[in-house]
């Protein structure tokens, strides 16, 4: 192929590449212009359903209003302002045919704090029956006294009429100790073998508390004493593992 037809070849396809590019930037333009159009009738006819409708805008999905919601806790605080919610009290009542002295003992509360306000009532076998079932499970705790009464120290108020509660008791402290788990066991164990025992929480002029581990409530230091020299020593040393030869009276306030 001579020269000169090669450069005509090579001008003719420089014309036609040129040529193509416009028709492709023309076509681009045109496309762009026809979205841009339909873009606005699209937004003219939107306009004219809603004026024409305006009910079908206000179906659109909208969020949940938390106004309700928020008018309920207002009435609710308004019902009962400055009111924390009562918790109720369990059921502390027990079942129990009749008279079991061992099975009142387990019933009785096992833990009592100095400064807690109680009474106390020296009764007989059927009154003692009576008042440790009104006053319920952890609410009293009873002691042999003699043959016939017993001594019931309880918490709170009197449930039964006629009887005269005293607000002092004695107890035959065996051990103390700094912390409660350290009689504690023992107690669970002693009042497992029919023995009337508790934990005493009590302070020391000084600030410090101490756990005592006590036996009995009785009305006076005489009946507490009479019960403490006729007490089986050696079978609470071997229940507890104490030494208990240091034990002796307290008084319960």
């Amino acid at each position: 192929m001579s020269d000169k037809a090669f450069g005509a070849a090579v001008r003719m396809l420089s014309v036609f590449v040129i040529a193509l590019s416009i028709a492709v930037f023309i076509v681009g333009g045109y496309a762009y212009l026809l979205k841009q159009e339909n873009d606005n009738y699209r937004l003219i006819v939107e306009e004219i359903r809603n004026s024409v409708n305006p009910t079908i805008a206000a179906t659109e999905p909208q969020e949940p209003s938390l106004e309700p919601l928020k008018k309920e806790i207002e009435k609710l605080e308004e019902a009962s302002p400055d009111k924390e919610m009562a918790v109720e009290e369990p059921e502390r009542h027990f079942f129990l045919e009749s008279f079991d002295y061992e099975r009142l003992i387990i019933e009785s509360f096992d833990y009592f704090v100095q400064g807690t306000a109680f009474s106390y009532v020296v009764v007989d076998e059927n009154t003692a029956f009576k008042l440790c079932i009104e006053k319920g499970k952890d609410n009293y705790f009873i002691t042999k006294i003699d043959p016939g009464n017993y001594g019931i120290m309880f918490l709170g108020e009197n449930p039964l009429e006629g009887l005269f509660a005293s607000k002092v008791a004695y107890g035959v402290q065996l051990v103390s100790h700094t912390i409660v788990d350290g009689i504690a066991p023992q107690i669970i164990n002693l009042r497992a073998n029919g023995y009337p025992a508790f934990a005493y929480k009590f302070y020391t002029a000084d600030g410090r508390t101490f756990y005592a581990a006590i036996l009995g409530a009785f009305p006076d230091l005489e009946t507490a004493r009479d019960y403490s020299e006729a007490l089986n020593v050696f079978k609470v040393e071997e229940i507890t593992g104490w030494d208990i030869s240091g034990r002796y009276l307290r008084r319960i306030k």
